[in-house]
């Protein structure tokens, strides 16, 4: 089965194919991660103080958000490393990553559940939550906290299965954690009557119950890259190499997530049905990008091997056709979706008001479904080939250079109201697509991280190895 993906990756001639069989178990998972978060959302939607639950855990996003970028900038670096020693046919030195990654998935997971904890009261009272819509907020994030290792390690445990071509592993495994929540949610929420303590609780549980599995497959399964408890051991070289190339990507997150914060503080000003239309909208939208970030999963890894293998022109094309599936599928996905949103909103909640607000915000965010699966497309390449700079650039850019300036603007110098910010996502998405153009000029697909200059391997490490 492995040299099956192998071959996927290196040498399948339709690309087209080897693309739609490796994204299939991402997408089926992605679909039900975003049911998942539907279905959570209905259940809040039902509960009396139905407005602040949903405006609560709305906010609560940006934030936990925030800290959860070095979860992206760990599975990136993983990604990009693990995929081109293997594409290089260093097994060895892939390994010895993979458990480094484990590692530091670890540490971090620890150290972000207390920071994240004690800090969401006054973060989330700074963005002006008041109320009901504090206390939903604030217990939200705090119970979530205690998730942050089990979502870490479960990352790592992701990154090193994909960076093998393994997308069906990983899958399976996700979707025990979401029947999971699912079916907790519903028993929290409608049984026991715990409201968004309820919703948060069965999501960290959720998290946890994958992690002996995560540990059977890492330890004890039967492959070539079965790690063992003498590579979790700290070694200095190999976390410098992975935190140079995750400092990028986890800074683009955290930027990206801190200017949402920001934005949700611009969008609450506008009132708790305005806040919670966006994430309605929002979250009913996901399901259109549900399919471009499957395929981005498996992009970063295509291009990542055959920049290792050394094939630079599989890689280029690789890119190209990813992002022309990606916008394929995101025209027949709006095209789709755009009659049967009033439908899918009104399960969502029972405010009137929040609906048309949300139906309002809707029309802009389907608009905008193809210029993201082109975002994303530029995203994975450039994770993909190590170029987590160029990432970082585009994901602040969009928000930081873009779209806060224009809600500002329009807050300030316009009428529009809450419109203004509907049209700053247009416009900013618009824009930095552009760039991702001009940044694409500038990668290197003959620059591999296995040999060169960029990060090359030590001769003690290939000793080691």
């Amino acid at each position: 089965m492995q040299k099956d993906r192998g071959e996927l990756l290196l040498k399948e001639k339709n690309l087209h194919k080897a693309f739609i069989i490796l994204a299939l178990p991402v997408l089926g998972v992605n679909l039900l991660m975003s049911m998942n978060d539907l279905i959570d959302t209905y259940f809040v939607g039902q509960m009396p103080n139905s407005v602040a639950a949903q405006a609560g855990m709305s906010i609560s996003w940006p934030l936990i958000n925030i800290l959860m970028a070095f979860n992206m900038g760990i599975a990136v670096a993983g990604t990009a490393v693990i995929s081109q020693f293997l594409g290089a046919g260093k097994k060895e030195q892939a390994r010895k990553y993979g458990g480094m990654l484990v590692t530091l998935g670890i540490i971090i997971g620890v150290i972000i559940n207390v920071i994240l904890y004690f800090i969401s009261p006054v973060v989330l009272r700074w963005m002006g939550a008041e109320g009901e819509t504090y206390t939903a907020a604030v217990t939200y994030v705090q119970v979530r906290s205690f998730e942050m290792v089990f979502t870490f390690v479960f990352a790592a445990f992701q990154s090193i299965r994909q960076s093998r071509g393994d997308t069906v592993t990983p899958v399976v495994l996700s979707t025990l954690g979401i029947i999971t929540n699912v079916v907790l949610t519903g028993v929290f929420i409608q049984v026991f009557n715990w409201g968004v303590f309820g919703a948060a609780f069965a999501t960290a549980i959720s998290q946890a119950i994958k992690v002996p599995f995560c540990i059977y497959y890492l330890f004890f399964a039967d492959t070539d890259a079965k790690l063992t408890l003498k590579d979790l051991k700290p070694k200095m070289t190999y976390i410098k190499k992975l935190v140079k190339i995750a400092i990028p990507s986890a800074a683009a997150q955290a930027f990206s997530s801190f200017g949402f914060l920001f934005l949700q503080v611009f969008v609450l000003s506008y009132g708790d049905r305005v806040s919670a239309a966006f994430s309605l909208g929002n979250k009913v939208t996901n399901l259109l990008l549900m399919p471009v970030m499957a395929l981005g999963s498996v992009l970063a890894t295509f291009v990542g091997q055959n920049i290792g293998n050394g094939n630079k022109e599989r890689a280029i094309q690789s890119y190209k056709v990813c992002r022309n599936l990606g916008v394929i599928i995101s025209v027949i996905g709006c095209l789709i979706l755009f009659p049967f949103r009033e439908g899918a909103l009104m399960l969502l909640t029972n405010d009137p008001q929040t609906l048309e607000i949300a139906m309002e915000y809707m029309i802009y965010v389907i608009v905008l479904q193809p210029l993201m699966a082109m975002f994303q497309s530029y995203l994975s390449l450039f994770n993909g080939s190590g170029k987590t700079t160029f990432s970082f650039i585009m994901t602040t850019t969009r928000l930081w250079g873009l779209r806060l300036p224009f809600i500002i603007f329009c807050q300030n110098f316009t009428d529009l109201g809450r419109v203004g910010i509907w049209w700053a996502m247009v416009f900013s998405n618009f824009m930095i697509v552009v760039l991702g153009r001009f940044l694409y000029s500038k990668v290197d697909f003959s620059a591999s991280i296995t040999r060169g200059k960029k990060i090359d391997i030590d001769e003690d490490e290939e000793a080691i190895a």
